[in-house]
């Protein structure tokens, strides 16, 4: 009676796994009911495809350089990467799917984005500085260079007018930007080359400096920065002739008195001063307005307001909400509503107190926005108005709501790239991946033999989870399929082998001590399945290590490298184990000929008595 309560104790713990065996296969079929299902009502009840990267499907690439004026020092790294924030979420606010922004290097920001539609100029934009100062207006000239320029190009034969080298007159004044705008008086004015404006602040700013007033002549020198309103001699504006042939780095270290009253220094020259000209605060600025028409008659001749502008007490950091609307005056034309923070709102209602009647420059980056009158004292809110188009509105709305960037950027190349490379990479990719999956399965017949065909089911079942995963991932959270995911997922097939392999190296090992396929299975199961866990877990532990320390197509590797981790585990567990359990019901494993896992040694003897 012994003997036979020990053979039955055996063929009772198979049958517990046999019943163990449906909730697996239950189960996968509902995971890959959900991904499919998901997947297509993400595409629109169309067959999913996965979104592909810039390599593979081309747009534009961008480098932004950081800029410290002054400086030589990089950026700090907690500096870079609020800016990649900052810039990510700007990209995103112009609606392209999924950019790829990283830090590169000390200094630069890479931006991708894939697409054929892609805006160029928005996206330029998006490294805007978006430094917002609200400046009283001291004073304010009409800069007539460009339209100069354009009557001598249509009459080269006339004499060049002295319209640029006038005092502000009553024409000037009458422009809605000039409007209570005041001839500045000593007080508030720069006395001295080191009292104001861009005046340098370090040894080295101090020798450029110099060096400019040695190109422009000591006695130009002299003559500019004596200056408190726009010479109108003939003489004067001889002598000052040499400011005209500044660079507009140069014309950046000049005090901001010589900036504004020195007619020779054009709206084109300070408009093109280095990033940042006018980003300090504290101190007196010179800055224009943006070109506009000078007679409706023909657009093409513009002029520009040149204004010199009082330190800001109110800044971009002051606003908590930015949000478009139209001018209820003007229904057509659009205009930003500005909400302030507490202390925002205090700083404002003390300037506009302080200065009714006096105008207001809104002053982004180096360019006026608008410079409206002050009528009453307000508090919470401002609106900014000028000739914006809506985009134009909503992009400047943009800019104040996710914030300034904490550094200075300029663009330095903005490359199309084209899909033809990718796409040949990709093909080629595809047929590596093949070839893999190819020769992973002729291996498993050969060495594994009938077991070679659960190694086919498995990566089939693999990328039955595994495609749809993708383009759920794609049409939801905006993942891109790039060349380097591709790579991950090839990788991630010698994985998915080792994972085979380890198990079914463990029912070989049992069968070697002569268990039957049907005794063996659960206890090579239990052996290797730690083994497949441990494997798995440092292959997600190196993939999350790679996404989070990696920038740009590691990352893509790394995660492609992580979801195939994923999809290992989950085939092992809920196909690949519960079909080899299935096979081992019948005899078909226990023949050496078709299994390849049977050896000669004798059944032990558990075994027997349970064939029996």
């Amino acid at each position: 009676m012994a003997s036979v309560t020990g053979a039955d104790r055996p063929r009772k713990k198979i049958q517990r796994k046999r019943l163990a065996v449906a909730p697996y296969f239950v189960a996968l079929l509902a995971v890959l009911a959900v991904l499919w299902v998901s997947a297509l009502a993400g595409s629109g009840w169309k067959f999913p495809t996965p979104k592909l990267g810039l390599d593979l499907q081309g747009g534009l690439s961008m480098t932004l350089t950081a800029y410290q004026q002054g400086s030589d020092e990089p950026p700090s790294a907690e500096t870079m990467e609020q800016a990649r924030q900052i810039i990510e979420n700007r990209v995103n606010s112009t609606g392209v799917s999924e950019p790829e922004v990283y830090v590169e290097g000390n200094e630069n920001i890479v931006v991708n984005v894939a697409g054929d539609d892609i805006d160029e100029e928005a996206l330029r934009d998006v490294g805007a500085p978006a430094e917002l100062r609200f400046r009283i207006v001291t004073n304010s000239t009409m800069d007539t260079s460009a339209l100069e320029e354009a009557l001598a190009e249509e009459t080269p034969t006339e004499e060049p007018t002295d319209a640029a080298s006038e005092t502000p007159t009553e024409e000037g004044s009458e422009s809605p930007t000039a409007e209570g705008s005041e001839t500045p008086t000593e007080e508030t004015t720069s006395e001295d080359a080191s009292g104001s404006g861009q005046a340098p602040t370090t040894e080295d700013e101090a020798a450029t400096l110099d060096d400019v007033w040695a190109k422009v002549g000591a006695d130009a020198a002299a003559t500019a920065q004596a200056l408190t309103a726009a010479p109108a001699d003939e003489a004067t504006m001889a002598l000052l002739e040499p400011f005209g042939e500044l660079s507009p780095e140069e014309v950046s270290l000049l005090p901001a008195n010589v900036q504004f009253f020195v007619p020779q220094i054009t709206c084109d020259q300070l408009d093109n001063r280095p990033p940042g000209a006018v980003q300090q605060a504290d101190i007196e600025v010179v800055a224009c307005s943006a070109p506009e028409p000078y007679s409706p008659d023909d657009p093409s001749l513009t002029v520009s307001y040149k204004y010199l502008l009082q330190p800001a007490t109110v800044l971009g950091s002051d606003v908590t909400q930015a949000d478009v609307g139209t001018d209820q005056a003007n229904p057509n034309m659009f205009v930003v509503n500005v909400q302030f923070s507490s202390s925002g709102a205090e700083n404002w209602g003390a300037l506009t107190a302080e200065n009714t009647g006096s105008q207001v420059a809104i002053v982004l980056d180096n360019e006026v926005v608008s410079a409206p009158t002050i009528q009453e004292a307000s508090t919470n809110s401002t609106q900014i108005s000028g000739d914006f188009t809506a985009d134009d509105a909503n992009q400047l709305a943009d800019q104040l709501n996710f914030g300034s960037l904490p550094t200075t950027f300029v663009v330095e190349t903005v490359n199309e790239v084209t899909a033809t490379l990718g796409v040949d990479q990709l093909e080629a990719g595809m047929y590596a991946m093949l070839l893999g999956l190819i020769l992973v399965f002729l291996y498993s017949m050969l060495y594994y033999r009938l077991m070679g065909f659960v190694v086919l089911g498995s990566l089939i079942v693999a990328t039955a989870v595994l495609y749809p995963a993708i383009a759920l991932l794609g049409s939801q959270v905006g993942l891109t399929l790039t060349l380097a995911g591709v790579a991950g997922f090839v990788v991630s097939i010698g994985i998915t082998a080792d994972s085979f392999i380890v198990y079914f190296e463990r029912i070989k090992e049992e069968m070697a001590g002569g268990r039957s396929a049907r005794s063996a299975i659960p206890r090579a199961w239990v052996r290797a399945r730690r083994t497949i866990l441990s494997a798995n877990a440092i292959s997600m532990i190196s993939a999350v290590v790679l996404y989070i320390l990696a920038i740009g197509p590691v990352r893509a590797f790394a995660f492609s490298l992580g979801i195939s981790t994923i999809v290992d585990v989950m085939i092992v567990f809920l196909f690949t184990h519960p079909i080899a359990e299935w096979l081992s019901r019948g005899r078909v494993l226990n023949s050496r000929a078709m299994s390849g896992l049977h050896t000669k040694t004798a059944p032990v003897a558990g075994d027997a008595a349970a064939k029996g």
